[in-house]
């Protein structure tokens, strides 16, 4: 019994953090640095997506909309030779669920450093990736992980010398993924689900999904609406903890009727969120049938299938944000491959710390213990994903 209070305490604690699950924050933006009579103009176009600029919490940092412009414009420093022409622009693009910053500089000469404070200097850990070009020439790319960090301006060609180095984005990678509680969530789904075999080849399809659409997106084939990736995150938690419970109840001759009960459910979505009647059809009818072929048949091929499914569902959360300021072309394949690298390590560490966790809990508590220990964290999935789900598709 002394297992089940302790380990009730620990699920509320759990549950106390907050719950909006990517804490990941990140913007991005491209420099345009063109010779003019004056000297240089700096052209800064700025992205960040509209949660995570929500997430931030400007309103209690600041007491008016002229007091956030006046922030913005003192964010970005490219030295004593250049003095910020206008007040910075915010334009709000919805197609993307995403903001737009504008700032435009008159330099006497081109500078040689940039300093940046954007959001890293409001108490929370911001990533800031910035592209540039000068007189329509790439120079590399610098990520800012903290306000002390200076990008040192090369001349087109030259050497990344003092840049970003892909184990920075081997550490994005990891970082993004230990950041955000949904992915970890999915991750534990999984450890709930599969063993042995089924379980490395399900986390392998969760990363080769997620690569793909990393990939689509840096290469800016793929756009989609932030808002509704966030929806299909919190479907895809919410799937895995009904194949947890519920599986066993999917027979093929139940089919229509798990089909109709699970629209019962569902369908209401349509009338007080974003989500369409189509698509919630959709989404039973899918959620459906796979939980009605997994009752019946157990092969290699399915779990690495679905994961991949919602590998790409995960990554549709990063793609989206990097098709806002897109990658460097020439150096397209190793920045994906550092950072998923990362995203890997991260999977691979957290399911080991989770499989020792429970390896140690089944030797060391009774039988009936562990299977209480085992059937609360399914809860603690789907409470989650049935909350992240919801909330994302009413839109709260």
């Amino acid at each position: 019994m002394i297992y089940k209070k302790f380990f009730c305490l620990g699920l509320l604690l759990l549950c106390s953090i907050d719950s909006q699950a990517h804490n990941r924050s990140e913007s991005y933006s491209k420099f345009n640095f063109s010779s003019n009579d004056q000297g240089v103009a700096i052209q800064v176009t700025g992205s960040i997506r509209q949660e995570i600029f929500n997430n931030l919490n400007l309103t209690s940092q600041f007491e008016s909309y002229e007091g956030l412009v006046e922030y913005l414009g003192a964010s970005i420093n490219p030295g004593q030779s250049c003095k910020l022409k206008n007040p910075v622009e915010i334009n709000e693009n919805l197609s993307l669920g995403a903001l737009k910053l504008f700032w435009l500089f008159q330099c006497s000469k081109m500078p040689e450093s940039i300093s940046m404070s954007l959001f890293q200097d409001l108490g929370v850990s911001h990533t800031h990736i910035a592209r540039g070009t000068i007189d329509g020439e790439s120079v590399p790319e610098f990520m800012y992980a903290s306000k002390e960090d200076v990008w040192v301006i090369g001349r087109p060609g030259e050497k990344n010398v003092n840049q970003s180095s892909y184990l920075g984005y081997f550490k994005s990678g990891m970082q993004h993924i230990l950041s955000g509680w949904d992915h970890l969530t999915f991750l534990l789904g999984l450890l709930l689900l599969f063993t042995g075999r089924f379980l490395i080849i399900a986390i392998t399809g969760f990363t080769l999904g997620h690569s793909l659409t990393l990939g689509l997106g840096a290469m800016n084939i793929l756009r989609i609406h932030s808002n509704m990736v966030e929806i299909l995150i919190g479907f895809s938690i919410l799937l895995l903890a009904i194949e947890y419970f519920f599986k066993h109840a999917f027979e093929f001759n139940n089919f229509f009727k798990n089909l109709a009960l699970s629209l019962c459910v569902f369908l209401p979505l349509s009338f007080f969120g974003y989500l369409e009647p189509l698509l919630i059809v959709g989404l039973v009818l899918f959620s459906t049938l796979y939980l009605s072929v997994t009752n019946h048949y157990k092969t290699y091929w399915l779990p690495l299938l679905i994961t991949v499914f919602f590998g790409l569902i995960h990554g549709l959360g990063f793609a989206s944000s990097i098709a806002e300021v897109g990658l460097p072309q020439d150096k397209l394949l190793p920045i994906i491959l550092s950072f998923n690298l990362g995203v890997e390590a991260g999977q691979l560490a957290v399911a080991c710390l989770l499989l020792g966790i429970l390896s140690i809990a089944k030797t060391h508590l009774h039988f009936k213990n562990f299977e209480y220990l085992h059937g609360a964290m399914g809860v603690f999935v789907f409470s989650m994903g049935t909350f992240w789900f919801v909330s994302r598709a009413v839109g709260i």
